[in-house]
């Protein structure tokens, strides 16, 4: 009867795990809280409308502030939309290193070594327009760009630098996620550019990576990632035999983890 946040280290996630939550309750909503549950300013993605299994429903929180005491809040809720239950959770936890993350695809979340980064710099969207017989200009303006800047990462080995590559060769819209020791770096959602990566050595494994980003909004609730797709269904069982025998049932099959390279499409 309640509702338990654990850390995840291998995709950086908050499981949220909700039992007994009614026996008339056929959805579950998955809220979060920064400021002691006096309100609840956002859905858990994915968290909005959680079918109910005999009486127990989870998501997964990619997306929260580390090291911000941060309480959860799941309702049961009835066919007509009716809270039969609620429980809460609050969870305080922070990370050890940066993550890179991809909302849209979770399976390709990684910890990033963050090197450096470049100027950050936010274009004025501001005209100035001078006028006949008079000695000062006119300004036509709006609110200022987002901010952009470079970041410079490094990985060690074959191995990084390929789940690095998959994760920007996705094409999605990436979330920097910083520990809360980190103030000195802009984190937050971010449109990549042209990337670009360098040995540091030459015959060196070892990758100096410069990643342009340009901070754009969230995606919408509406773009849920799951961190087991078909695509590695189709990549890791030759047939429904081998995949049935594997995976006793659906949930077992979807608590597994998707390859980086399933984001490739032949």
């Amino acid at each position: 009867m309640a509702i338990t946040a654990t850390y995840d280290p291998v995709l950086s996630r908050i499981r949220l795990s909700a039992t007994a939550l009614g026996a008339t309750a056929v959805t579950a909503q998955f809220l979060r809280s920064t400021n002691g549950g006096i309100s609840y300013t956002a859905v858990v993605r994915g968290g909005n409308s959680v079918p109910v299994a005999s009486q127990n429903a989870a998501a997964d929180d990619y997306e929260w502030q580390p090291g911000v005491a941060t309480t959860y809040l799941v309702q049961g809720l009835a066919a007509n939309g009716a809270a039969v239950s609620i429980y809460t959770a609050t969870v305080t936890q922070d990370i050890t290193s940066a993550w890179l993350k991809v909302p849209a695809a979770p399976f390709l979340n990684t910890p990033v070594t963050v090197v450096d980064h470049g100027d950050v710099t936010r274009k004025s969207r501001a005209g100035l327009f001078p006028i006949v017989g008079r000695s000062k200009p006119v300004m036509v303006g709006d609110i200022a760009s987002s901010i952009f800047y470079d970041l410079q990462l490094l990985t060690q080995d074959a191995a990084g630098e390929s789940n690095l590559d998959y994760l920007f060769a996705s094409g999605e819209v990436v979330f920097l996620q910083l520990p809360s020791t980190v103030t000195n770096v802009p984190g937050g959602y971010f449109s990549v550019g042209d990337v670009s990566r360098t040995p540091t050595l030459r015959l060196s494994p070892r990758r100096v990576w410069t990643v342009p980003l340009t901070e754009v909004a969230a995606p919408g609730p509406d773009v849920v990632g799951s961190a087991y797709t078909w695509t590695s269904v189709l990549a890791d069982y030759a047939t429904w035999t081998t995949l049935t025998a594997a995976n006793a049932t659906w949930s077992a099959l979807l608590a597994r983890t998707g390859s980086p390279s399933d984001v490739i499409v032949a």
